[in-house]
């Protein structure tokens, strides 16, 4: 690392002050002359047909300056892939918390008033809630005219189950009929918020032109923009969307949820109009990560060679699939793991409910699918009667190996993580106490793709400007960008600054999400760089002498100067090459699209948790967490994302759950809702593996989904080393430890193991 010039270095991050002193501005921090704010009324019910609305009394409260329905905005579907969703319930209410009114007054309490003013009457109907029944042929339909909406993959009717996925290879009967042992379990997760900070916001003005301009809290300003002229019925150029600083993402803000509302209520009040949900609205109304019933079922040898393996998931998507930028998840393919299987088969549901309707959170599907295979690989190993590192270690993948559905991957070192995960944690050292226990996962997870512009300036005084639609939403992504082109360029990062500008002005970037930052926009801002680079060192080729064609051989740039590598005291400053030229700066734009990559990266977890067997109670007292990293361009942001994945995982694990009561969500506070604080968090080892090279610049690879995926699994195979028993039914409360044990008395409930005969 030494090598480098400002990659590959724990520089601070280029927002850190604005953010810690208070400076920084987010979209609720936004004030216009004349500004109103905005609420929205919604259902006490799962499934209701609306009667009336009334909002005469809210209209006639004083401050009160608009007050939308149905039947002010477009009769028109929303979503990112398949559209469902209206923009307020027109006819019927399919989830408690769904929208149905909404009002702008000059304040927040009178908007609250304003709201209980609002009568609607409504007929309630039978809701399904249950997933299972929501399957079954004949079942209630949350969607009767599913078939007439845009964006499903195949045609559908008459049906909760909106999308079936299936991914397989090699013969499953085949390997099965191969097999000597066939194991069989279910796991089933919960339903969890992504936890941010900054709830939902949002921002919008209409000029005297008709011009509409929008401030966000989504991650993926360009989308807002996309959307929100197709809703209205304007030229993209006609709306401009100013992004702010994202308060902490985790997949719940790619779609947009309040920014319409706000349109139609500036356009009835002629005002600007804000609306901030509420943290209970989240709860109610926000995104979370689907609840999932994974089936699994494996085919092994005596020896412990696994040759078959199904894996059957249910998603819970409840009301609406609106919130996803794919109809599905892209864990579903990973249920069958990380390891080298001849023969398998997944398949894939996602059903609708009458229930808060479900989205992205951190590495879709992909916490879920991990929890269930990386249990059922322990609980396999332990009917085998083998270490659980080891059966791993003889199934895990390696370098030239197919993925488990046939998929061509490069850099597999997912031994490597194994390798250093357990020299540097507790296994296999003697137990500091008979309820200690220890536990261990692997996962993997690709780098995203997508398209992104940068524009990178050379100013006349030197300095640097990076111009990149990139969205941020805590990540360190802007500090990373900087990063790159320092490196590039060679000039201190206190001289490089990078400008958060609206879509008006900023270059295309597809946004924040899938791991694909620093790749895509890294790409696109290193390309750009090296353009400008060229640009100088031709301008200084001319200052100091040098035949034009061995300029890039025999010039080098270093500290804002470029000097001849053969007499270094010969050097210009940028600002001379910049000069020379006649221009006041050097600009270059470049654009980086990737559609399709081989590239995954890899982890290893191992925990280590204190379990007290009277209580039920779980300690998560240290994770480490080995990552295939390719290299870190900032080891600490990297390690950052890795210790936030994991406190995240940990919450997954022990503490969190969206408790639903026939259909609503019971727990819609962060008093009843138990996030993972300093005080569960665990000691954390993070090891960096820069082994296998990525596709990012200085072959980085992303690292921002995958922490979370193995530490539920982690966590419930060292509570089965603790105690003996297995909980397959996140999250690992202290009821269900208690309850296990007395049902068990600390047998493990591993599912009978079916041997061939002959």
């Amino acid at each position: 690392m030494s090598d480098y010039y400002a990659v590959g270095k724990s520089v601070p991050r280029v927002d850190a002050v604005d953010k810690v002193t208070g400076e920084a501005v987010y979209t609720a921090d936004v004030n216009l002359p004349g500004i109103l704010y905005a609420m929205a009324k919604r259902s006490p019910h799962p499934h209701a047909r609306i009667l009336r609305i009334d909002t005469r009394r809210a209209e006639a409260l004083p401050g009160v300056k608009a007050v939308i329905t149905a039947k002010d905005v477009p009769d028109i579907l929303l979503g990112l892939k398949l559209r469902d969703v209206p923009i307020l319930a027109r006819d019927r209410v399919r989830f408690a918390g769904e929208k149905v009114a909404a009002v702008a007054a000059v304040d927040e309490d009178t908007a609250l008033e304003a709201l209980g003013l609002i009568d609607v009457e409504y007929e309630e109907l039978p809701a399904v809630t249950d997933v299972k029944e929501a399957m079954k042929k004949g079942s209630l339909l949350v969607h009767e005219n599913l078939h007439t909406y845009s964006g499903l993959p195949a045609p559908v009717k008459n049906t909760n189950t909106f999308l079936h996925e299936t991914f397989s290879k090699g013969d499953t009967a085949l390997g099965f009929a191969q097999a000597e042992l066939v194991f069989e379990h279910n796991f089933t997760t919960q339903a969890v918020h992504q936890g941010y900070l900054e709830p939902h916001a949002a921002v919008a003005d209409i000029g005297p032109d008709g011009g509409v301009t929008v401030w966000s809290s989504d991650k993926v300003p360009f989308r807002v923009r996309s959307l929100m002229a197709e809703i209205i019925g304007l030229p993209i150029t006609r709306v401009r969307v100013i992004p702010s600083l994202v308060g902490g993402d985790f997949g719940g803000k790619g779609m947009i949820f309040d920014e319409p509302l706000c349109y139609y209520l500036a356009r009835k009040s002629g005002r600007p109009v804000k609306m901030v949900m509420s943290r209970q609205e989240e709860f109610l109304a926000g995104s979370p990560r689907h609840p999932s019933i994974i089936r699994l079922k494996a085919g092994v040898t005596k020896s412990g060679e696994l040759v078959a393996w199904e894996g059957n998931a249910i998603f819970d998507s409840g009301a609406y699939a609106a919130y996803k930028p794919q109809v599905g998840l892209g864990g579903t393919k990973k249920l069958a793991g990380t390891y080298r299987i001849p023969h398998v088969r997944i398949d894939g549901y996602y059903v609708y409910t009458h229930t808060v309707p479900c989205g992205h959170c951190r590495a879709p599907g992909d916490p879920q699918a991990s929890f269930a295979v990386e249990s059922f690989m322990d609980m396999i190993a332990s009917k085998l009667q083998m270490d659980p590192f080891r059966f791993r270690w003889i199934n895990a993948l390696e370098d030239g190996d197919l993925s488990p559905v046939g998929e061509p991957w490069k850099g597999i070192n997912i031994k490597e993580t194994m390798t250093a995960a357990v020299k540097s944690s507790g296994w296999g050292k003697p137990k500091p106490n008979p309820h200690y226990g220890i536990g261990i996962a692997c996962a993997e997870r690709p780098t995203g793709t997508g398209e992104s512009s940068a524009v990178v300036i050379v100013n006349g005084d030197g300095s640097v400007n990076i111009i990149s639609g990139s969205s941020d939403p805590g990540t360190g992504a802007r500090t990373v960008l900087c990063q790159i082109v320092a490196e590039v360029l060679k000039v201190p990062m206190e001289r490089i600054s990078i400008n958060l500008v609206d879509t008006d002005s900023a270059p295309y970037d597809q946004g924040a999400g899938g791991g694909r930052t620093t790749f895509v926009a890294g790409q696109s801002a290193y390309r750009a760089a090296l353009e400008v680079k060229k640009e100088l060192v031709a301008s200084a080729a001319k200052l100091l002498k040098c035949p034009g064609e061995q300029a890039p051989d025999l010039i080098e740039v270093r500290d804002g100067f470029l000097f001849m590598k053969s007499d270094p005291d010969k050097k210009i400053s940028y600002s001379q090459a910049v000069k020379a030229v006649g221009k006041s700066q050097l600009m270059a734009e470049e654009t980086f699209s990737c559609n399709q990559l081989d590239d995954t990266c890899f982890a290893t977890h191992i925990a280590e948790v204190q379990v007290d067997p009277e209580r039920g109670y779980v300690e998560v007292k240290r994770i480490t967490a080995a990552h295939d990293i390719g290299f870190a361009i900032n080891p600490a942001a990297a390690e950052g994302q890795i210790e936030g994945g994991i406190v995240q995982g940990v919450g997954f694990a022990i503490l969190e759950e969206m408790q639903r009561a026939e259909g609503k969500v019971a727990n819609p506070t962060l008093s009843d809702y138990k996030l993972c604080t300093s005080l569960e968090a665990p000691e954390i080892v993070t090891l960096l593996i820069e082994g296998a090279p990525g596709p990012g610049p200085f072959q980085a690879k992303s690292i921002g989904e995958l922490p979370t995926c193995p530490i539920a699994p982690a966590v419930a195979n060292a509570v089965f080393d603790a105690i003996g028993v297995r909980i397959t039914d996140l999250p690992i409360t202290g009821e269900k430890i208690v309850k296990a044990l007395k049902e068990s008395g600390a047998a493990r409930p591993v599912s009978a193991a079916v041997r061939k005969e002959g």
